[in-house]
């Protein structure tokens, strides 16, 4: 007599069961792996961060000192008081320090007796299409892909992005002159040649380059308040970037409300990526100092006069960063 063969099964309750747990193990995993990559994104763009420093460091040391800028900076004559400004040719202090982050092919396309967007006598508009890793902070839409639509002459061209901004400059309380305080890259007055022996506030107490993420897209307090990604950027004569490395890559920083929907208020960084510190890292964003050390400035503990006395390089503030 043939016996019947007993064959287990899982009962469809047995299945639901197994189906809810392991939607709970998966619910619990994801914050976790999400926050290893964040981690991983923001160690990375810490050390994109140390290797801006570090090549400023070795383009000061091969440069009698003086720290990399946008050129060319001119004084402009009968001014006063005394000012200067951006001319021809036009282009970025990313450019210069490109041998001194392993970019010397990218460097060597560039004629800089040429703006950096020129298509006639150069063709440095081709090189300004060069995605450059360093430049670009893993956390932000997009990452390294991120271009900004650019136009000069006719010829439209993709110019690769970057998430860090130098520093000429912080206002206090307000755009006029008298509440501007000169920084690292300096440019409005007096000496646009500043030597890491003019930061008589100390290189570890000023900031050199900063996040500003995402740019030419507006961002407010976590918030796309503007896409600006299709957007064509006429560069003709433009002496301020967009977002474009290869472009006068800087900004005079400034504090927003915490909505940052207003200038000037006690809302340092997080707040508004329109001349403002601002990352897609949680709780806070990278900035890298003029001695090289790169640090983590927190959402919550970096009011307005903290910023203005990080950014000052001759002011004699004393501050602390945890």
């Amino acid at each position: 007599m043939i016996q019947p063969v007993s064959r287990r099964g899982f009962t469809l309750i047995e299945l639901l069961v197994v189906i809810a747990i392991i939607a709970i193990l998966i619910g619990l995993l994801l914050p976790a792996v999400q926050k290893v990559r964040e981690a991983a994104a923001r160690m990375t763009c810490q050390n994109n961060l140390k290797q801006i420093g570090l090549a400023a460091h070795n383009y000061a040391g091969a440069n009698g000192d003086v720290l990399p800028n946008n050129f060319n900076i001119q004084p402009v004559t009968g001014s006063n008081p005394a000012s200067n400004n951006i001319m021809t040719p036009i282009g970025s202090w990313n450019t210069v320090i490109l041998p001194y982050i392993e970019q010397n092919n990218v460097y060597n396309q560039f004629d800089l007796r040429y703006d950096w967007y020129d298509n006639v006598n150069s063709q440095n508009w081709q090189a300004a299409t060069t995605l450059i890793k360093t430049y670009v902070c893993p956390s932000s839409p997009k990452g390294p892909t991120r271009t900004v639509q650019s136009l000069h002459n006719g010829q439209q061209f993709a110019a690769g992005a970057t998430d860090y901004c130098g520093v000429p400059a912080a206002y206090l309380n307000n755009t006029q002159n008298s509440s501007l305080f000169a920084g690292a890259m300096n440019t409005r007055f007096g000496s646009f040649k500043i030597r890491l022996t003019d930061i008589t506030d100390g290189t570890s107490n000023t900031i050199f380059v900063v996040e500003m993420a995402d740019k030419p897209n507006a961002w407010r307090a976590g918030k796309l308040l503007t896409d600006n990604s299709a957007t064509v950027y006429t560069v003709t004569g433009s002496t301020i970037g967009s977002g474009q490395w290869a472009a006068p890559n800087w900004n005079h920083l400034r504090t927003h409300s915490f909505d940052g929907l207003t200038q000037f208020g006690e809302c340092s960084v997080n707040c508004s990526n329109g001349a403002g510190v601002y990352s897609f890292h949680t709780a806070g964003a990278n900035v890298v100092f003029c001695d090289g050390s790169v640090r983590f400035l927190k959402q919550a503990s970096t009011p307005q006069a903290m910023l203005v006395a990080m950014v000052s390089i001759a002011s004699g503030e004393v501050f602390t960063v945890e």
